[in-house]
């Protein structure tokens, strides 16, 4: 299905004032100055690649650690409506069924994603809950931890996280860190 799009287009180098952007499905097939007349055209002012966010906790009121694929698409339509085409919920503080719930709803709405669903997840970022005891900030101290093999191998095997955090002055971080770098997350 092609779409057309009319407006000033941000390239990397430069900008290009009145130009058309013809995309068929997803992708980008013509940038030029003619108006096609196969297809209707959206004006715009400006037309930029969307933005990618790698650490995002939820949007709209809805938490990805709600661990629900409702809220996961709520928040990725809030974000899609501002820009963002690629996003990376975060996980925060939690007990391990909380973070498994949060990484199922991800896996589900990536798995079976419609542009109905607002920005397409592209990983996780696995954030929480390995935070130095004196740095959680605003998340909750009741399920910071330190890292725990058994679990962050089965959370990161999964082929969903793309982005890992841990404190480094965790016991065990170590240990976490070469695990991180050897799993295929693809």
């Amino acid at each position: 299905m092609k779409n057309c799009f009319h407006g000033e287009v941000i390239l990397p180098d430069q900008t290009i004032r009145d130009a058309f952007v013809v995309c068929d499905s997803d992708c980008i097939v013509e940038i030029g100055s003619t108006k096609p007349s196969d297809v209707a055209v959206v004006e715009g002012a400006y037309i930029a690649p969307g933005y990618i966010d790698m650490h995002v906790h939820g949007g709209d009121g809805s938490d990805y650690m709600d661990g629900d694929t409702e809220a996961v698409r709520a928040a990725n339509r809030a974000h899609a409506r501002h820009g963002t085409t690629s996003i990376f919920p975060t996980t925060t503080t939690g007990t391990p069924a909380e973070i498994e719930s949060m990484l199922d709803a991800c896996s589900e709405v990536r798995d079976n994603w419609s542009i109905a669903d607002g920005s397409s997840i592209a990983g996780v970022h696995y954030y929480g809950p390995y935070f130095a005891a004196d740095k959680v900030g605003c998340h909750s101290v009741d399920g910071r931890r330190d890292p725990v093999a058994t679990e962050y191998e089965r959370f990161l095997s999964l082929g969903l996280i793309r982005i890992a955090t841990c404190a480094a002055e965790l016991p065990g971080s170590e240990e976490f860190y070469a695990f991180a770098a050897g799993t295929d997350a693809s």
